[in-house]
């Protein structure tokens, strides 16, 4: 079979598989999206007379329990499940049906694409980048799922929150209507209003609260629940505009509808951007086929130290452009934080002599590299402490290092090899050997092997009549005075080739360069999250201002509490506002200009000088009066920064999701091309002066 035969195959076949995965795909999310009442549920699980859902979900419990008698499935399936934990509150019934949904897809995609790549291609190399790309892909698929749950929960809470306040104009109580909304409510939304029920209801609330805070997934839900709380606390206030309660629901209801369009929107312009940045890794082997195809000179490059050179750059764009992408899709403000230790914490604990080789490499704690790094780690809400930074970039650093120490000696390895295997080739042969030239330079390098063996052995003074000692044993060559010529100088070249084929120098430091990059690539992709956080900083102090005006009427509300409610609610100055939380009891004006300084933000500067006129001089209500004056105007104001926003962050993404699909085309087909073009034309030039 040609190459263009197979290359057709290969095509025919990936969209036959594409389709399958898409239908298999578009199957269990409708599955998967069919959120019914907790009602519905229940009946599932009930005894009776099967149906086609219940029969289909009792598959899926017995799959799940037999894939968690498998260690390495069962630690796959564990990971799943602590983020649908910190998604929602579910049953563990409920649990395993959405855990054993997404595996499936995800294990589905894994296999529908990596069985045919391990059966056609064979190069090692080639099969480990295609088989690291299916990898994520497949992780991919779980994130997408994911996702969907986590859209799904917005979209559900925004009629949740509408029939709430339909079943207040009725009762006119709080928590009955938060019981009727419940009661209609989807069930991963009625798990939640059950929870915020139970806390109204319950003999110490504060402390209910104050636990649901923790374990929310959206600030939305924190906010629905605390001022039902307060309203239930300190009763109702009729405004002009109406209820007090209604109109903070009305509010709720408006940041999360702008939220959730910002998300789907992002989501649609950033969606296939990873898998196209992954995508070139599963497209090496077919461009290579090709060129060698139609171009047998690539052969030589492709084999060689830069056709591997190109390989390991491609590879670092690729996962450079991963790496970022995955970081721009933190939509939502509020990463999932595990709850074991960090791998850093675990290493610093665990050995003393890596916790001292920290402290001998990193700065002074008081130093100015120090202090930046350590706001650094704040400004992007890292898990990790200074020391445990340290030794990520430690790690990051000796990886590089050893990485690229590993592809030099890697190369001179492969330069050897082409050296010694390769089939000879005619002075004057230009193209593709035919199969009997081929066989006869496979033979005449074998016997190439076997002179440098013997004269290896020998380690002659004089090589070059050592090797034609050699020779003259072989009675075909010998009788030939051209052809004996022409092959000891060719050994002779392949041999002192090998001789000087070893680590230099230069390729030390080139290691060693690599290692100090790495040294600051964890610090490179810090100050990339801070980038992506500030864009993110007017539409946060938005928010702030939306959630003031929404308890600026309520009695009883003071700049502290305001300051509590804030820190829930933020992201980017998250950090800030707990610094101040801390300090505020010690001195509330002296707290609200250090956070004016660790944030200076013109526009958040602002919001906090009016918390500090309602310190003392001012009641809140007077301090954030252009709030609701103005509401209107900053609407509109925000729709505009949203479209920029999301433009930016758009063009960043297109920019970085298309970079390893032009570092493939231009580095390994197009330099390559005209690399060995030039080579070929020197080779004709020299081959016409000899004519001549």
């Amino acid at each position: 079979m040609d190459i263009k035969s197979l290359l057709s195959l290969v095509l025919g076949l990936s969209i036959v598989l594409f389709l399958a995965a898409f239908v298999g795909f578009q199957w269990l999310s409708r599955l998967n999206t069919g959120a019914g009442s907790t009602k519905e549920y229940e009946a599932l699980r009930l005894p009776g007379k099967p149906t086609r859902k219940s029969r289909q979900t009792n598959w899926l419990q017995r799959t799940y329990v037999l894939c968690e008698r498998v260690p390495l499935l069962r630690a796959y399936l564990v990971v799943i499940r602590k983020r649908l934990t910190a998604l929602q509150p579910y049953d563990e019934w409920k649990l395993r049906l959405e855990t054993i949904r997404i595996a499936l897809v995800a294990w589905g995609a894994l296999v529908v694409i990596a069985v045919p790549i391990g059966l056609w291609v064979h190069d090692p190399l080639t099969v480990l980048m295609m088989f690291i790309g299916i990898w994520v892909l497949h992780g991919m698929v779980a994130d997408v799922f994911v996702k969907r749950l986590e859209n799904r929960l917005f979209r559900q809470l925004r009629h949740f929150m509408a029939d709430i306040r339909h079943h207040y104009h009725r009762h006119d109580m709080v928590d009955e209507a938060i019981y009727e909304a419940t009661d209609t409510a989807p069930y991963e939304m009625a798990l939640h209003g059950q929870e915020i029920h139970a806390i109204l209801t319950d003999s110490r609330p504060e402390e209910k609260l104050e636990a649901y805070y923790e374990s929310a997934p959206n600030r939305f839900l924190k906010g629905l629940a605390g001022v039902s709380h307060l309203v239930m606390e300190y009763g109702d206030k009729k405004l002009q505009a109406g209820s007090l309660y209604l109109q903070a629901l009305t509010k709720l209801i408006t940041e999360l509808n702008l939220e959730l369009l910002r998300r789907e929107k992002l989501s649609y312009l950033l969606q296939g951007l990873t898998a196209i940045a992954l995508v070139p890794l599963l497209f090496t082997w077919p461009i290579e086929s090709w060129a060698r195809r139609y171009f047998p000179a690539m052969d030589d490059f492709y084999a060689g130290k830069f056709g591997w050179i190109m390989k390991m750059v491609i590879m670092f764009v690729i996962f450079g452009a991963y790496v970022l992408l995955r970081h721009m899709r933190e939509l939502d403000g509020q990463p999932r934080l595990s709850r074991r230790k960090p791998r850093e914490q675990r290493v610093y604990e665990c050995f003393p002599w890596i916790r001292l080789l920290v402290h001998r490499v990193m700065p002074d704690s008081n130093s100015r590299e120090a202090v930046r790094q350590k706001r650094l780690l704040k400004e992007t809400g890292s898990p990790l402490r200074w020391e445990w930074f340290v030794l990520q970039r430690l790690t990051f650093s000796l990886l590089a290092f050893v990485m690229v120490m590993g592809l030099c000696v890697t190369l001179h390895a492969v330069e050897r090899h082409q050296a010694l295997y390769a089939p000879v080739k005619p002075d004057t042969m230009f193209g593709r050997l035919s199969p009997e030239e081929e066989a006869k330079g496979k033979a005449e390098a074998a016997m190439d092997r076997a002179v440098i063996r013997n004269v290896q052995k020998e380690r002659p003074p004089l090589r070059s009549e050592a090797i034609l000692n050699e020779l003259h044993k072989n009675p075909e060559i010998a009788k030939d005075e051209v052809k004996l010529r022409s092959a000891a100088q060719r050994i002779l070249a392949k041999m002192n080739a090998l001789h000087s084929n070893y680590l230099r120098w230069w390729e030390v430091m080139l290691a060693l360069l690599a290692g100090w990059g790495g040294y600051f690539a964890p610090l490179g992709v810090l100050v990339f999250q801070r980038q992506m956080r500030q864009m993110e900083r007017k539409h946060e102090v938005d928010q702030l201002l939306s959630v003031i005006g929404m308890l600026s009427e309520m009695d009883r509300m003071s700049v502290e509490h305001l300051l509590e409610w804030m820190e829930r609610f933020a992201y980017v100055f998250k950090e800030p506002i707990q610094a101040c939380l801390l300090h505020y009891d010690q001195g509330a004006e002296q707290a609200l200009e250090q956070l004016k300084e660790d944030a200076p933000f013109p526009p958040f500067v602002q919001l906090v000088e009016k918390l500090q006129l309602a310190v003392e001089r001012i009641p809140i209500r007077q301090a954030f009066d252009d709030v609701e004056s103005e509401y209107a105007f900053a609407q509109e104001q925000r729709k505009q920064d949203y479209e920029r926003l999301i433009d930016t962050k758009a063009g960043w993404g297109r920019m970085i999701g298309f970079a390893p699909m032009m570092a493939l085309i231009f580095g390994y087909l197009v330099v390559p091309l005209v690399y060995v073009s030039l080579s070929q034309m020197s080779v004709y030039y020299e081959q016409i002066q000899r004519i001549q």
